[in-house]
């Protein structure tokens, strides 16, 4: 219900205003003010409830902004911005907090990785957590010629007093490499 209250589908607010405009245009044919008041109490819940969706974001919602923020950091190594995003207990295989932070200021520069576009994202709860399944391609240049890397990972997402920090990092498939050797590899600098 907090979803549909503070993230509601566009879909739902068309069917609203639509609904206000036949009630209006109908009331107003027929000089019939309850149904103009319909119409009224239609665009207010329309606007009421996009109002809502605008300025209040739901844990999904924040937890999309900490991903996406969380690739422009990886993309531009930057390990300030991610070290605020990470649980101190996160992992990435063996890597912990400090290692994972590490990484990101290098792997980009070491894999050639040019950008990151995300390609999509599905939030789904897991107990207490939210579960962030991502694909993304990352375009990388080798000698002049360029190719995009596709890649799924799983990030989990823990609420603390800190907001939502990153707690488990999976990845889940990236084509032609083994899932074991990309964390070795991840490790090494």
């Amino acid at each position: 219900m907090q979803d549909f209250l503070f993230d509601t589908p566009y879909w739902f607010l068309g069917i609203l205003i639509v609904a206000g405009v036949t009630l209006w245009i109908s009331g107003n044919n027929r000089q019939n003010n309850s149904l103009k008041r319909a119409a009224l109490a239609s665009f207010l819940l329309a606007l009421t409830l996009g109002l809502l969706s605008l300025f209040i974001d739901t844990d999904k919602e924040k937890v999309i902004k900490r991903t996406r923020q969380l690739i422009v950091a990886v993309e531009k190594q930057d390990k300030f911005t991610a070290e605020k995003l990470l649980h101190p207990q996160v992992e990435l295989g063996e890597m912990n907090k400090a290692a994972i932070v590490n990484r990101i200021g290098s792997a980009a520069s070491q894999f050639h990785v040019k950008s990151i576009r995300l390609t999509s994202i599905d939030v789904q709860p897991i107990g207490q957590d939210l579960s962030a399944i991502i694909a993304a391609v990352a375009e990388t240049e080798f000698s002049g010629f360029s190719a995009g890397m596709p890649s799924t990972w799983n990030l989990v997402w823990e609420k603390t007093e800190q907001g939502w920090l990153l707690r488990d990092i999976r990845p889940i498939n990236v084509p032609g490499v083994d899932m074991q050797n990309l964390t070795g590899r991840l490790k090494a600098d």
